[in-house]
């Protein structure tokens, strides 16, 4: 039987937006009669709004990343559902103050067909708006296919980031320029340890790893897999160093580069399992010659209570560290 904390399939998102808003009504607030998340207070009028949409049932993603520093709006869909390009659109009218829009796609499949069909509506009701594409995911295609990958966790540093360039009053041009870069010199890898629930269903997203002591590395935003081969769960240490050798090859990164990194628990991964896996992965970084200038845990972009962690690696110069580094105000992220 599923057991999860409720009123009414039909309310779930409703009841946790307005939840949500209310825990931190200093930052954001829920446009009336929507599925929409702004924040409390808005940019000055000029400066560019990033605005996302994506499915329920990933919080804090993306609602908690809405805020100062970060996103403008984030328009939320039903449960593993994109928002419908309607939907997107009258978000998008409800901010346009003639103020430049980035409006950000993770790459999957529903994400851009409404997405795109939003952007192009815009674009014909004379907005400034551009719209931008993000994928990370080394398992779900090869390197010379980047652009079929999926967008999953690293899409933390470009909030991050671009939200920060954003705040300072750059223009939309280099905030999409900002966003590219850091886009290209960021990979993640997932693992999955058990499977998650669907909150409205109660189906089980996968039962494959259920009762065994095994993992599936490539796992999707959905514990979905991702091509790769299922193993014994492996010792801390062995896990991060397999996971971080896959992501240094992959770019491939440098020695000496220095990286941000995001160990993202799935939604029931502790604190305790994140903190020893960080450890692990510092001590292989260093020896690698890796400096790490910027680090978070934590479960950020989640799916439930899937069991799981994605590692996540951002190569910097000065100028995406100080970015980085800008102060924020957000329901994640307050700095």
């Amino acid at each position: 039987m599923m057991k999860k904390v409720q009123n009414s399939p039909e309310s779930l998102v409703q009841d946790e937006l307005e939840g949500y808003v209310k825990l931190h009504r200093d930052k954001i607030r829920l446009l009336p009669d929507t599925t929409c998340v702004v924040r409390a207070v808005p940019k000055e009028k000029g400066k560019v709004k990033l605005v996302m949409g994506n499915g329920a049932g990933h919080e804090p993603a993306v609602i908690g990343w809405v805020g100062e520093g970060m996103f403008d709006m984030n328009v939320v869909g039903d449960v593993f559902t994109a928002p419908s390009g309607e939907k997107i659109l009258k978000g998008l009218q409800a901010i346009d103050d003639g103020s430049p829009i980035l409006l950000i796609v993770q790459n999957h499949a529903g994400d851009v067909l409404n997405a795109g069909q939003a952007f192009r509506k815009a674009k014909k009701q004379g907005m400034n708006i551009r719209q931008v594409i993000f994928y990370d995911d080394i398992a779900s295609a090869p390197r010379d296919a980047v652009e079929e990958r999926r967008g999953i966790g690293g899409m933390f540093f470009y909030t991050k980031i671009v939200g920060a360039m954003a705040e300072a009053g750059a223009t939309l041009e280099e905030c999409a320029a900002m966003f590219e870069r850091v886009r290209d010199c960021t990979r993640t890898y997932a693992a999955a340890f058990s499977s998650c629930t669907n909150p409205v269903n109660g189906v089980k997203m996968f039962e494959y790893l259920e009762g065994t002591n095994q993992i599936e590395l490539g796992m999707g935003v959905h514990g979905e897999g991702g091509g790769e081969n299922q193993i014994e769960m492996p010792s801390a240490s062995v896990l991060a160093e397999r996971m971080a050798r896959a992501l240094l090859e992959d770019k491939p990164y440098q020695k000496g580069d220095r990286l941000l990194v995001d160990i993202n628990g799935a939604g029931s991964t502790t604190c305790m399992e994140m903190n020893i896996f960080y450890n692990e992965l510092g001590k292989f970084l260093t020896a690698e010659g890796f400096p790490v200038v910027g680090a978070v845990a934590g479960n950020f972009l989640t799916t439930q209570e899937l069991a799981g962690i994605s590692l996540s690696f951002c190569s910097v110069d000065e100028e995406m560290l100080r970015l980085w580094q800008a102060p924020c105000r957000s329901g994640i992220l307050t700095r």
